[in-house]
């Protein structure tokens, strides 16, 4: 590939890219976290189920602990959910009602405040350390409208081993987690590094502690999809046609894949607006993540992160220049 097309501006440089389509991935990481959730499974309940308890940490102004008896007396919520082929009623804690009692505690220095709630991340941590992370907007009814539940009860009866996670939503159960014990909070904080990017101006994708310079020619040559998108915007409703690669493509040509359902994104406008969004929205959420190039058929100045299937806007970021990637809670 031209050495042109992608930079490495520190660290070593990336692997050999592939070319396999980003469906082939989405198949192979699908299957793999399959894997692990049935190695993780069938894990027996405490032995003191009364003596568990959920903290809610991190970066909020009133961290939390909770019993299981304090976690009944929050208001409840109830999902249908399908195991196994059965349809099963959860009931439990919404898992933003948690982050938002909690109160993020946005850093002062956040140069754009604008919808800041977009920069959180949730990590849900269960049995065997297992995680998995959420972006705030995602589940907020205003935006991705797609809820996360700490389940208390199954068909009216208590889940052994304390609250588990479910999401009613998700095509296969790969984000559920049992046992679990606690929920840190991270706001992505990190401003762009191009406040007056001129038109085609590269994307800086930053993982792994490195950064890895992305042109306009390297993005044009990756696979593009065309996506059709309406959301609630400033006048109304919107509609546009999107042209553009997954972000899940942009990712793995990237080399900045973690563990699929432990990583957040976020993307950085040049007026320094940010949305995180995550990978496990679009691997089993059903969410169409894409960095568009052409919006109804005209080439865009700079990238726009887009979030099929949102209620508002608030994630579609315009005039992208920088995506941070990370595993846990966003920093």
């Amino acid at each position: 590939m031209d050495s042109s097309l992608i930079e490495e501006t520190s660290g070593t440089a990336a692997s050999t890219i592939r070319r396999t389509s980003v469906r082939g991935s989405i198949a192979i990481l699908t299957a793999a976290a399959a894997l692990v959730a049935l190695l993780g499974g069938g894990m027996p309940a405490y032995a003191h189920e009364s003596a568990h308890t959920l903290s809610v940490s991190g970066e909020v102004s009133l961290p939390m602990t909770y019993t299981l008896e304090q976690l009944s007396a929050l208001p409840q919520t109830t999902v249908t959910i399908s195991i196994d082929g059965h349809q099963v009623a959860d009931t439990g804690v919404l898992l933003e009602t948690l982050v938002s009692t909690a109160k993020p505690a946005f850093p002062s220095t956040l140069p754009n405040t604008k919808n800041q709630l977009l920069r959180v991340t949730a990590t849900v941590r269960g049995d065997e350390h297992r995680r998995v992370t959420f972006s705030l907007g995602e589940l907020d009814p205003a935006f991705g409208n797609h809820p996360a539940l700490l389940a208390l009860t199954e068909n009216g009866r208590r889940i052994a081993g304390g609250p588990q996670l479910v999401v009613a939503g998700d095509r296969l159960p790969l984000r559920f987690v049992r046992g679990v014990s606690e929920v840190t909070v991270g706001i992505a904080s990190a401003p762009a590094t191009n406040t007056t990017p001129a038109a085609g101006s590269p994307v800086v994708l930053h993982r792994y502690g490195h950064a890895l310079t992305l042109t306009a020619a390297f993005l044009n040559r990756l696979h593009k999809e065309s996506l059709t998108v309406s959301f609630i915007g400033p006048g109304g409703t919107q509609s546009h046609t999107e042209v553009g690669p997954a972000l899940l493509e942009v990712l793995r040509f990237g080399d900045a894949f973690f563990d699929p359902f432990n990583t957040w994104v976020a993307a950085v406008g040049s007026d320094n607006y940010v949305a995180t969004v995550t990978p496990g929205e679009q691997l089993v959420g059903g969410r169409e993540l894409q960095l568009s190039l052409v919006e109804d058929g005209t080439t865009l100045a700079q990238p726009r992160l887009v979030a099929g299937g949102d209620v508002h806007g608030g994630r579609y970021v315009s005039g992208t220049v920088d995506i941070y990637v990370g595993t846990g809670p966003a920093h």
